[in-house]
């Protein structure tokens, strides 16, 4: 049967590169200037082809969320007329759609919504597009122009189109390794970058010349005022996703450890050693909460018959004592000695809360348009005897659900909160369906660590809001 369909997906996809190839030499007939892009557009179908006869399909989702943290580079992308800057990540989202789309025709498979969750996702998606498509997919401000559609179209629609795709076209539980091992490569890539970031930010700038790719070392990677170049942000251009990453691996980790045995297993064992100081170098307090409150469940839910209790009793004194001894720097406001005590980023979160708390009192059920906050939040009148007057003239937004309030009103703060409890809940009944002791792939550990998931992208949203952050939602969505 297997071969069968490999037969019937290698006949597709001849045809299909054949049919492209015919519509390629007309377009460069009708348009020389067409002529790369329209055999370009020949090649992608061809590798997309390949792939759904040779590999896992799933894979693509993990290739284009890894590329983020590899190839998403800030001056290397495309323009095309009427489209946004197509960047590497974005044009691998392509590939991986025309993949699937040729997966499901050979197969013959639809796409499923197969619970309630999945409907409430889909309602929350597209109330966010009708409001955006309501207020206007652009921004009055030049600043921030493009917020609309970007917020909506890499950190949303992407992942969670993706998400149904690889969902529909799951059909073992070898396939939870496919979403794993990728990961687990790539956390050594981000440790190597991570540890050598951190030696520079202490003195050792010769690190800086063993990071590849070069673009990483810029100051005004991501921005122009050179966003978390103080801290071991990773291949990114913020630390917040280098963070949420390696918190999530460490759990994966922990997971394959029971699972693996021989010299993977050791490595593995390695790794996860690494990975705590890493998310220390990452000089984000809300890292350090989240690692605190996942490991706790990890060792509570997701240690049982383990000692689960005495593990956490004992990280806890490890952790007391390791602040007992550096008490004095975290009540610094240096990162780099794991300083807690900033100041001006707690007075404009405080300033940020107050504007969302005002937007909402005036904009209280559609909100001001999705992607607008920051065409309100210039308008705002502002006592120079406020905190207002103390901060830069324009924030981004630093809590999802504030901004979301703010943005799309009380109808889509309903919604995206209903979201995350169905999603627990849906948790929670897959957890209690599986026997106790499971040592296989799809087990009450497995379970615990998609919740890890869950919980560690919602302490990151808490102090910062994660529609900037393509990466992260990526990884979320992807567990």
């Amino acid at each position: 049967m297997l071969e069968q369909t490999r037969q019937n997906a290698g006949s597709f996809a001849l045809w299909t590169v054949l049919a492209l190839c015919l519509a390629a030499g007309a377009v460069s007939v009708a348009n020389p200037e067409l002529t790369p892009w329209a055999f370009l557009a020949v090649g992608l179908a061809g590798l997309a082809a390949l792939w759904v006869i040779r590999f896992d399909i799933t894979l693509w989702f993990w290739v284009w969320v890894l590329s983020y943290g590899l190839l998403d580079r800030q001056f290397l992308h495309l323009q095309l007329a009427g489209l946004p800057n197509m960047t590497i990540p974005r044009f691998i989202a392509l590939g991986a759609f025309a993949s699937f789309g040729i997966y499901f025709c050979t197969h013959r498979r639809l796409v499923k919504l197969q619970s309630p969750l999945h409907w409430m996702i889909i309602a929350f998606l597209g109330y966010v597009a009708i409001n955006a498509s309501m207020f206007g997919w652009t921004a009055s401000s030049e600043v921030g122009r493009t917020w609309p559609y970007y917020r909506f179209l890499e950190p949303l629609l992407l992942p969670i189109m993706l998400y149904f795709l690889v969902v529909s076209s799951l059909r073992s539980r070898r396939q939870i390794l496919t979403a794993l091992v990728p990961l687990v490569i790539y956390g050594w890539y981000a440790l190597y970058i991570g540890y050598l970031q951190y030696a520079a930010i202490r003195g050792w700038e010769g690190a800086r010349s063993l990071i590849w790719p070069s673009y990483i070392n810029m100051p005004s990677w991501g921005s122009n005022y050179g966003i978390h170049f103080d801290r071991a942000r990773g291949a990114y251009a913020l630390s917040n996703p280098q963070a949420v990453l390696l918190i999530q691996l460490l759990f994966v980790d922990l997971f394959l450890i029971r699972r693996i045995q021989g010299p993977l297993k050791l490595m593995l064992i390695v790794q996860a050693i690494l990975i705590p100081p890493a998310v220390f170098f990452t000089g984000l307090r809300s890292a350090y909460l989240a690692l605190l409150l996942c490991g706790a469940v990890w060792c509570i839910w997701g240690g049982r018959l383990r000692l689960g209790k005495v593990k956490l009793a004992m990280i806890a004194l490890v952790v007391v004592i390791a602040c007992s001894y550096a008490w004095e720097n975290l009540l610094t406001r240096d990162r780099a000695t794991g300083g807690v005590g900033q100041i001006q980023e707690t007075q404009a979160r405080l300033v940020l809360a107050q504007q969302a708390v005002e937007i909402a009192k005036e904009h209280p059920l559609t909100g001001v348009g999705f992607g607008h906050f920051l065409d309100y939040q210039l308008a705002l009148n502002r006592d120079p005897g406020s905190p207002h007057a103390n901060i830069f003239s324009v924030l981004t937004q630093h809590n999802l659900f504030l901004a979301i309030l703010a943005e799309t009103g009380i109808i889509g703060l309903i919604l995206i909160v209903t979201v995350f409890v169905m999603l627990f809940g849906q948790i929670m009944r897959l957890y209690r369906r599986l026997p106790l002791v499971n040592g296989g792939w799809l087990s009450r550990d497995l379970v615990i660590v998609g919740f890890i998931a869950m919980l560690n992208y919602l302490i990151n949203a808490m102090f910062v809001d994660p529609l900037w952050d393509p990466a992260s939602n990526a990884l979320f969505w992807g567990f």
